[in-house]
């Protein structure tokens, strides 16, 4: 009778260890798929920041390039060949808008396959 309540509490012991550990996993895989759950959320979350940010540049690029296209339209247009030369003197520090607009005609002519960069920052 002895051996058997021995057995019993041996095996009721066994057994609250063995729950112990199986509860323990269960909580940590939660936990773990809980992390995993939120770590995928980010990545979507950054790769969405990234496609919309390469988005937004590229039509700011391309808005870039309208108003330069738009400045050099209307150079041809309104300004004489010396007021553009005069224009360049007057701005030859500052390579924002004229020596792009003149270049571009220059390209025109010889090279139409030849892409310019409007931006001059970009180097």
């Amino acid at each position: 009778m002895m051996d058997m309540l021995l057995a019993g509490i041996v095996g009721f012991a066994i057994g609250g260890v063995v729950m112990f550990f199986i509860m323990h996993n269960n909580q940590s895989s939660k936990k773990d798929s809980e992390v995993e759950q939120k770590l995928n959320d980010y990545q979507n979350n950054v790769e969405q920041h990234f496609a919309k940010t390469a988005d937004l540049i590229d039509h700011l690029t391309d808005s870039y390039k309208e108003v330069f296209e738009h400045l050099s339209d209307s150079a041809k247009e309104l300004l004489t060949e010396e007021q553009i030369q005069r224009q360049l003197m007057n701005r030859k520090d500052r390579e924002v808008t004229l020596s792009y607009l003149t270049q571009n005609d220059v390209d025109e002519e010889t090279d139409k396959t030849q892409p310019t960069n409007p931006n001059p920052w970009a180097g």
